[in-house]
């Protein structure tokens, strides 16, 4: 965080542009479909829009609405928030200012097709990859409502793993797939020394989440201590 600046960074941790870079990478079929992209928060289509979607900004963590019905969105409250976040520069306005990636993405909003798992949002699968290599996998459950995770190494066994976040009580079932979320997110993390891929498992349908250098920001603690030592003697410099 303090003294990478690999030029590529800025354009994959964008969450408009990385999505080009993984269709050449890995392929289009593993993107969550596009409803509409643009700068101005006043020209978003909501008549044109379906029942439910997702609403990002596209240059720093934490900037979503997830609309599950549109009948119910306040339309005004929706834009003035965007306004908000697009005269928000991430990098310097967040977290110590050393999130160096984003600090000169230019701000736009995306808008993509909602995707659920069981009637909630979906298992999110982080995989930590170090000179292209899957070393673990955290899976995030319930992200916006009651958060929970679970580490595995890349065969899918227990990790022990652990951050703040409070530890999912359940015991998740390796995906039938998961050799090819694997061969995914290591065709994305190829010439990086460190970086996350996330992606979702929907009955077997892979799709691409997001690209990111910091994991947790700098609000993540690493626990338990062996295990921060483990991973540091994966990044190669």
């Amino acid at each position: 965080m303090l003294h990478d600046r690999d030029p590529r960074m800025p354009v994959l941790a964008d969450k408009l542009r990385v999505r080009k870079y993984v269709a050449e990478k890995a392929g289009g079929q593993y993107l969550i479909p596009l409803l509409w992209s643009g700068d101005r928060p006043e020209e978003i289509p909501f008549d044109k829009l379906p029942s439910r979607f997702v609403i990002k900004a596209n240059h720093g963590a934490g900037y979503n609405i997830i609309v599950r019905d549109k009948t119910q969105l306040n339309q005004e409250a929706a834009r003035h928030q965007l306004k908000q976040w697009l005269a928000q520069n991430y990098c310097q306005d967040k977290f110590l200012g050393i999130e160096w990636a984003y600090r000169d993405i230019k701000p736009s909003i995306i808008i993509e097709s909602f995707i659920e798992e069981n009637g909630k949002l979906p298992t999110d699968y982080k995989f930590f990859c170090f000179s292209g290599r899957v070393e673990r996998v955290v899976l995030y459950f319930d992200r916006f409502e009651k958060l929970a995770a679970k580490a595995f190494d890349r065969n899918f066994e227990p990790s022990e793993l652990r951050f703040n976040v409070p530890e999912y009580a359940g015991e998740p079932k390796r995906p039938p797939n998961f050799d090819k979320m694997i061969e995914v997110a290591e065709s994305l993390a190829e010439g990086f020394r460190f970086i996350r891929v996330d992606m979702y498992n929907l009955d077997g349908r892979i799709l691409f989440g997001e690209l990111t250098f910091y994991h947790g920001g700098t609000g993540y603690v690493f626990r338990p201590e062996r295990q921060d030592y483990a991973l540091g003697e994966k990044w190669k410099s």
